[in-house]
């Protein structure tokens, strides 16, 4: 190896001296230079494999300042290289160190957050609503147990009744002081579209009232609209809550892409405040991609809101007279407790109504029609239409997976979708068509549009056909009944042989047989008769053709003068022997006449 370096520092040198000497490469020098580039190779590889420190540390000085420059002639480049391996090198320095990724990155969650609002506000909104939102009703919980703290001390009947319903309702005293002394009474409510104000979903239950919904969320948009941009200050995010007029209120909760806008008659509690929030922000959880690109179709939107309406409409007060109660708590108490169970079974009801209307909306052939659940004296039922049985066992099915032990009576109808006139028509004449084609058939059809039904005739040569076509005809779309008067197709196989060169019908044997072909015509008065002539192979072709023509019209003739309809006769001539004569067989036989059986075709044009 030695030899080796002591022999490329002999080349440098001499290839140094030339270079002197004449800056401009010459030929000889390019010469040089390959032969010398292999013995570099050799050597650079030699020295990798005996003194791998060495060669590390001779190019380690120098690769730092490689990479830099590689970076900035090619970062493109340099990019594509790291990328794949990033994602590894950050989890492999969170094992490391995970303190210092936090300190690095730490600095720079508040202006990522901030960018992310103002390029995308709605979406931060809908991500941090939820969280917000149970932040404050942790606080109103807390406000409103301070209240109920200074309530507890009041000792009354009323006030002894007063805690029995808040503990069966579950709810605080206060909550219920609050309901009794002021009250309120839900007159609408309204999801409505932020950015174009459009009515996403409505529900008005009073019957009293009545808004125009679209009129309103214009208006409501427009407000809006004009509250935050030209009286909010400019470094302050507020909201419009709340409209006030004459004894009624407009309450605003606004999340994203929408608010709900709930007209209020009275003056609404704390707990319904809460239960307007919780709402929203359940349509928004579950709604929002499809609330987002809300274009005015109301079948885009879940029907899962109607159920969140439902729910926010029976959180009002209902309110009851009782001014004999507080002198009998043993009365109230048995007049509660059957109202409690009720309360409890209509609650499980309401449950159970809604899982499997959310079950049945999450499977998408089944969301596209309407199918009302309803809990109704211990039994789940449903009801809608469908359009086939297949779907409504699937509803079933659905049914019985979300309550496995109540009772599922399915009221569901299948409702039979009717079938296109012209597409049935085109099936019926089709399969027609094809059994047609089969040997020893000859039916027709005709399609009765009114009654949906199919009358064939015709003839065919085994029962099985007709069992077969008939069957056909029952799977079109469109057809009900199939009337069949298909006939077994007779066989006639009854020959006529004449004598060399002639046409006549001289012998008593086949005018015996032209009597049992007119009886056989008689007992088939829809069978047509096809008359076939045939000659021997000796003669010329045009006079054996003359000559079987003439065979046949005499038969003709002879069955219409025994009373045969001309019209069920049919002639046809050949100059070669039937097909079932071979030529190594006597020639009498090939001067036959012969008969076939068919059915005229009634199929229209």
């Amino acid at each position: 190896m030695w030899f080796w370096l002591n022999r490329l520092e002999e080349k440098i040198s001499h290839l140094r001296l030339q270079i002197e000497e004449s800056k401009a490469p010459t030929l000889k020098d390019r010469e040089l230079l390959s032969a010398l580039v292999p013995l570099v190779d050799e050597a650079i590889r030699q020295r990798s494999q005996s003194e791998r420190s060495k060669m590390a540390a001779a190019i380690g000085q120098i690769l730092p300042t490689a990479i830099a420059h590689e970076i900035e002639q090619s970062p493109t480049n340099i990019a594509k290289a790291i990328a794949p391996e990033l994602a590894l090198a950050i989890q492999e320095q969170i094992e490391l160190d995970s303190v210092a990724i936090s300190t690095v990155l730490g600095p720079q969650m508040g202006d990522a957050i901030k960018t992310q609002i103002t390029v995308e506000r709605d979406a931060m909104v809908d991500a941090l609503y939820p969280v917000i939102g149970n932040t404050i009703s942790k606080y109103m919980v807390e406000l409103v147990k301070s209240i109920n703290d200074k309530v507890e001390s009041t000792l009354s009947p009323e006030g002894l009744l007063r805690k029995i319903r808040a503990k069966l309702q579950g709810v605080s005293e206060a909550e219920l002081i609050l309901q009794e002394a002021l009250g309120y009474k839900i007159q609408a409510v309204l999801l409505i579209h932020k950015a174009s104000g459009l009515v996403i979903r409505e529900l008005q239950p009073s019957p009293d009232f009545s808004i125009e919904a679209n009129m309103l969320a214009g208006m409501l948009t427009a407000i809006r609209s004009f509250v935050n941009e030209c009286m909010a200050q400019p470094d302050l995010d507020s909201e419009l809550h709340e409209i006030e007029y004459n004894a009624s209120k407009i309450l605003l909760e606004v999340a994203g892409y929408c608010y709900l806008a709930v007209i209020v008659k009275g003056e609404p509690s704390p707990a319904f405040i809460a239960k307007i929030r919780e709402t929203l922000s359940e349509i928004v959880l579950k709604s929002e991609k499809a609330i987002a690109n809300y274009d005015g179709d109301p079948t885009t939107i879940p029907k899962t809101i109607d159920l969140c309406f439902d729910s926010l409409i029976q959180a009002q007060p209902k309110l009851k007279r009782k001014p004999w109660v507080s002198r009998f708590p043993a009365g109230l108490f048995l007049i509660v407790l059957p109202l409690c169970f009720i309360w409890y079974r209509g609650y499980i009801a309401g449950q159970i109504e809604a899982k499997t209307a959310e079950a049945l909306d999450g499977v998408p052939e089944l969301s596209i029609y309407r199918i009302v659940s309803q809990v109704h004296q211990g039994k789940l039922t449903l009801t809608g239409r469908l359009p086939n049985e297949y779907l409504r066992q699937k509803a079933e099915a659905i049914a019985h997976q979300v309550a496995p032990n109540w009772t599922v009576t399915n009221q569901i109808v299948a409702v039979d979708v009717p079938a296109e006139p012209i597409r049935t028509a085109g099936e019926v004449e089709r399969v027609t068509w094809i059994y047609n084609q089969k040997k020893g058939v000859a039916i027709a059809t005709r399609h009765d549009f009114g009654s949906n039904s199919v009358n064939v005739t015709g003839v065919v040569t085994e029962i099985p056909d007709v069992e077969q076509l008939t069957a056909a005809l029952k799977q079109i779309p469109g057809i009900t009944t199939v009337i069949s008067t298909v006939q077994i197709r007779p066989v006639l196989e009854t020959r006529l042989y004449f004598d060399l060169n002639s046409s006549e019908i001289r012998s008593s044997e086949n005018t015996s047989k032209l009597k049992l072909i007119r009886q056989f015509l008689d007992l088939n008065p829809g069978v047509h008769l096809k008359i076939i002539a045939h000659s021997d192979s000796t003669g010329e072709s045009n006079h054996n053709q003359q000559l079987s023509l003439q065979r046949a019209r005499s038969v003709q003739q002879t069955l219409i003068a025994e009373g045969v309809n001309p019209a069920r006769l049919q002639i046809q001539a050949s100059h070669t022997p039937p097909p079932d004569v071979t030529p190594q067989q006597p020639l009498w036989l090939s001067r036959s006449v012969r008969f076939e059986v068919f059915i005229p075709s009634t199929r229209p044009n």
